[in-house]
């Protein structure tokens, strides 16, 4: 091969490597792509209009803790859902990490014991952090953005298609800003369970910022969307009349105002673990209202 062939030779394959090195790149790009829009197309969709938004919103909760190293991402990922008005988003900080350096401000013996509800309900038999329960019928780890996009996307299309849950109305009652009222009807679908339903409304503090001194998260600064703050028992529902509860919101508390700082889930439950879960939210501090039905 002479010097003129050996130099046609060098740039043939300097173009292939060029070529390969850009479609490595372009490769990448594109999963880098589809990556964020699996939690994009869920936790930043645009917010729906008051004509467009459903009284029933699809419940999401996260079971985490500030002394566990492994749940910063998950509350980063939750905190994305919590914008996002079709779902009811909560964030449940239980105790049982406390011991290890740092003392969760947020934990609550409320946020064990629901957890093993669902360690009874779904029969996973043991409690973790992050655990994300999606419509109250399935857990992932809260962290997986892929894994509970894709259950978020499935079950509010499966929801969409049997209205299989009961329907909610949460509004504001009179003249008295804190008086509220939450209507609940049978399930559109007639084939749906008639189970009998525990109604309560779960306090929320939309935001909140929290330097860790001590701990596995020691030196971070954690930001955290919808935390639980305490529960109330409305009511019990036979699952076949429709039926009308009244409740009170607390006034301010240690600085705390639901009306300013926070919003309110309601959750209607079957006894018997067989039916739908119905939820709805109203998040006073985003301005996230429920659509009034006329």
């Amino acid at each position: 091969m002479d010097e003129k062939s050996r130099l046609a030779t060098r740039i043939a394959q300097a173009m292939i490597a060029q070529a390969t090195r850009v479609t490595i790149a372009t490769k990448v790009a594109i999963a880098t792509c589809l990556a964020v829009l699996i939690v994009s197309s869920i936790a930043s969709s645009p917010r729906a209009s008051a004509k467009d938004a459903t009284q029933n919103m699809l419940l999401v909760e996260l079971f985490t803790s500030q002394g566990c190293s492994s749940c910063p991402p998950a509350d980063k990922f939750f905190s994305q859902l919590a914008e996002n008005e079709e779902l009811a988003v909560l964030a449940w900080h239980v105790p049982y990490w406390n011991y290890i350096g740092w003392k969760d401000p947020f934990s609550s013996d409320l946020a064990e014991k629901r957890q093993r509800q669902y360690a009874r309900r779904l029969q996973t038999n043991q409690l973790y952090t992050p655990q994300a329960v999606v419509g109250g019928k399935k857990q992932y780890v809260g962290s997986d953005k892929r894994a509970v996009g894709k259950s978020l996307r499935e079950e509010m299309k499966q929801s969409a298609k049997n209205q299989s849950a009961p329907q909610l109305k949460l509004t504001r009652e009179g003249n008295g800003k804190r008086n509220f009222s939450i209507r609940i009807e049978p399930a559109q679908n007639k084939n749906a369970t008639n189970s009998k339903f525990n109604l309560s409304v779960v306090i929320f503090q939309s935001f909140a910022s929290t330097e860790i001194k001590r701990g596995e998260n020691r030196g971070k600064t954690l930001r955290e969307a919808n935390i639980v703050l305490d529960v109330k028992k409305i009511g019990g529902w036979d699952g076949k009349v429709g039926r009308k509860f009244s409740f009170q919101l607390p006034e301010q508390k240690n600085g705390f105002d639901v009306l300013r700082d926070g919003g309110v889930v309601v959750i209607a439950e079957p006894n018997d673990l067989s039916g739908a879960v119905a939820a709805t939210r109203w998040d006073f501090k985003r301005g996230f209202k429920p659509k009034q039905s006329s």
